[in-house]
């Protein structure tokens, strides 16, 4: 089997005229190459709360300076699930899910998820061009699992083809939270999926996906080193309040 690749990276923001930051671009990397026909972009607590419904001003400008067409980007409404759907036809904003996948790069089809704190997971198949984007909390840690098996079904992907960025998330720096959630997240997803430090206890969401994706198979994967909470240009649940800002995540053929 080949020996799985981790790359890790920081983000790169875009900024306008005022000097301020407004989205980050990245890519999925492969066997020490970028995968060029798929974009990821996560916009920036500056580019303002991008959270549904998906016709709202904030998304509308940023899609505008991206240069695309709104009605090329697809969202639904998030409810902390593992739940994946099928993107072909038409949007499913009320469908409640909190991830899609979709296999055709050619059509021009934008999937989107909206974060603050939850990790954002972007899958690309670099074989048969499937690709998927999952929004993944405590609770919904395993969609990525789901979304694997799924692009398997469907599409014939094969994990070890797969490609994987982990977006910027809430760090187990800042994810502090009570013994009982630790333990059982623990028992779930493995001794490393949690930090105890001076009697506290604190999540890991990346590295509960990290090898929650080796184990499925999948070779390739970047990590997003920046921690929402510590980094005052995202959006962050846990540092903002109920008032925070929902950041627009991005995945498909974006030029």
């Amino acid at each position: 089997m080949t020996e799985m690749q981790l790359y890790s990276f920081k983000l790169d923001f875009i900024y306008d005229n005022d000097e301020i930051p407004l989205f980050a671009a990245f890519k999925l990397m492969f066997e020490g190459g970028p995968v060029d026909e798929i974009s990821c972009i996560l916009s920036s607590r500056h580019a303002g709360n991008m959270k549904m419904p998906r016709h709202n001003t904030p998304r509308h400008t940023l899609l505008k300076k991206l240069n695309l067409n709104p009605e090329q980007v697809y969202g639904l409404k998030q409810i902390h699930s593992r739940d994946v759907l099928l993107v072909s036809g038409e949007n499913p904003p009320d469908i409640p899910a909190d991830g899609m996948i979709c296999c055709n790069p050619s059509g021009g089809k934008i999937l989107s998820v909206t974060v603050a704190d939850c990790l954002p997971v972007f899958l690309a198949d670099t074989v048969s061009g499937a690709y998927a984007l999952l929004h993944s909390g405590w609770k919904g840690t395993g969609i990525a699992l789901n979304a694997v098996k799924m692009m398997e079904e469907h599409f014939s992907c094969r994990p070890q083809d797969i490609a994987a960025v982990l977006g910027p998330c809430i760090g187990s720096c800042c994810y502090k939270v009570d013994r009982e959630r630790a333990e059982n997240f623990r028992q779930e997803f493995g001794w490393q999926s949690t930090v105890t430090l001076d009697g506290n206890h604190y999540l890991d969401l990346r590295q509960a996906n990290i090898q929650l994706l080796a184990d499925c198979g999948i070779r390739n994967i970047s990590v997003c080193e920046n921690c929402t909470c510590c980094d005052t240009r995202l959006g962050s649940f846990r540092r903002e309040g109920t008032n925070f800002t929902g950041m627009l995540a991005l995945c498909g053929p974006i030029s």
